[in-house]
């Protein structure tokens, strides 16, 4: 009979991690070198797969809007789009090892989707692949495929685990406020030496403003725009009015809640971007109406109190500061000549690209170009183009400041037609989910179809691009299926208990 061998525990873990930390400070001797970087980096994956496993779901639910990027990874990408393709792989191996983990199967979500994704796929094919430089493609063009399809392997992530009643209050929380950590941003652009290891995770690249964040502070117009700014101000909107709902917020009888609403709109303008009180605009007006508002007093009310602060505040606008004008510069009022006139070129910068693209749409409507671009077209474009034509560089990058061209002109017909089938699936879930899911569910239910209607507005008729709208449309789509589940069926949604507050009870964490 063979001895039985004891090792204990404890030394069978200090005979691993020994050796291991051995090896790891041998390789992080010499951190430049890409074979170190490697080594490190699948090191760490390794041992943070069992984490993985565990918490993969609600740690892509807080990335998905988090502004964390690990610069010390080769092509910084964003935390989220890893989380998104680590997290697919976990999600497929749980349900291949139990069949408890269950996908939330939405069909009509999932067969649009596929159908955009197989084009996005084909015309990389037919373009000459997926352009990734990182893996010494003479081709530009990969990191929007690699966003795109990040964003659709979240989806099926997000979906791959219905989230509980009981925590549907910390995973709201968690999916709005992770945006506050846009904030670190700015935090790590200062100067001080004391925040440079915020740079590993929060590079200042993030924003175009933080490349320029000293001299903007001392430039001419003394205008300091700051992108990470909205970033908050959305996140802090979205969740009190996910969480609260119009009505709860604009009761008075609960004054912080207005007056936090009022911070996150004024942190918002101050990033100087016209975007941000639109987007909001779109986003209140659809969720006042979804919660039946307009036949109320509080419209009238409303809409008193927005005329009387027009007339108080626009005829003095230019005592306001520079960004905060800029971010109004689109409403009839008095601002400084430098916001108005920078914000004036913006537009007719826009413009006038978006008049010598239009010619080249019919061209594009039946062939598939992809966002594919030769390196050596590139720098022809970027380098020597732009001394002749302003907008050759974003042209060729495809940075048309435009939803709808950003789908036809790499895409054509073909993904024009996936794109909107898309959208119109996904407002019809959104809706369906709304109006017959449960009656604790309604006001986030609500907020989710009025932020995906104001996004759809917002992409066709002000400003949008698909590679990167497409991770705020499926999250979205993958927050209400997580959390509603594919089975609601038209049923009253006013078959709650009289008196009781469901959603209060149902939200909190």
């Amino acid at each position: 009979m063979a001895n039985e061998i004891n090792i204990p525990k404890t030394h069978l873990i200090m005979g691993l991690a020994l050796p291991l930390a051995v090896l790891l400070g041998y390789f992080v001797a010499e951190p430049l070198d890409l074979g170190s970087v490697a080594v490190v980096v699948f090191v760490l994956v390794v041992l943070a797969i069992p984490l993985m496993l565990r918490w993969y779901h609600p740690l892509l639910v807080l990335a998905w809007n988090a502004a964390i990027t690990p610069a010390f990874l080769p092509g910084r990408p964003a935390l989220w789009a890893m989380l998104a393709f680590g997290g697919l792989l976990c999600a497929v191996f749980s349900r291949a090892v139990s069949a408890q983990a269950r996908f939330v199967i939405e069909p009509s979500i999932i067969k649009p989707l596929l159908a955009l994704t197989g084009v996005v796929v084909a015309s990389a094919f037919l373009s000459g692949g997926f352009g990734l430089r990182l893996l010494g493609s003479d081709n530009y063009g990969g990191k929007s495929y690699f966003y795109f399809l990040a964003a659709v392997a979240g989806y099926f992530v997000l979906t791959s685990r219905r989230i509980p009643p009981q925590r549907a209050g910390l995973y709201v929380a968690l999916f709005f406020l992770g945006g506050l950590t846009s904030l670190l941003s700015i935090l790590a652009g200062l100067s001080s030496a004391r925040y440079t290891y915020l740079w590993l995770l929060f590079p200042p690249a993030l924003s175009m403003s933080q490349a320029a964040f000293g001299e903007r502070l001392s430039g001419p117009e003394g205008m300091l725009r700051l992108s990470e700014l909205g970033t908050a101000g959305q996140a802090v909107y979205g969740y009190l009015l996910a969480r609260f709902g119009v009505r709860g917020v604009l009761d008075l009888q609960r004054p912080w809640l207005l007056l936090l609403l009022a911070l996150a709109l004024l942190g918002g303008m101050l990033s100087g971007y016209r975007s941000f009180l639109v987007l909001f605009a779109f986003l209140f007006a659809v969720l006042f109406v979804l919660e039946r508002l307009h036949r109320t007093f509080y419209a009238p009310a409303l809409l008193g109190l927005l005329i009387l602060g027009g007339v108080v505040v626009l005829p003095q606008a230019d005592r306001l500061p520079v960004s905060v004008q800029r971010t109004l510069s689109f409403l009839p009022g008095k601002f400084d000549y430098a916001a108005q006139a920078n914000a004036a070129a913006t537009a007719e910068w826009r413009v006038e690209m978006w008049r010598q693209l239009l010619p080249e749409v019919p061209k594009s409507l039946l062939r598939c170009r992809g966002w594919n671009m030769d390196a050596r077209d590139y720098f022809t474009s970027v380098e020597i183009g732009d001394s002749l034509d302003r907008f050759s560089g974003f042209k060729f990058v495809g940075s048309f400041h435009n939803g709808p061209l950003s789908v036809l002109l790499p895409f054509g017909l073909y993904g024009a037609i996936a794109f909107v089938w898309f959208l119109v699936a996904g407002l019809r879930m959104l809706h369906r989910n709304w109006k017959y899911g449960s009656p604790a569910l309604q006001r986030l239910n609500a907020l989710l179809l009025a932020a995906f209607t104001a996004r759809a507005i917002f992409f066709f008729g002000i400003y949008g691009s698909l590679e990167a709208d497409m991770a705020a449309f499926l999250g979205l789509l993958g927050l209400s299926a997580a959390l509603n589940g594919a089975d609601a069926a038209p049923a009253p949604a006013e078959s709650a208990v009289p008196g009781v507050d469901l959603t209060t009870e149902y939200i909190k964490a």
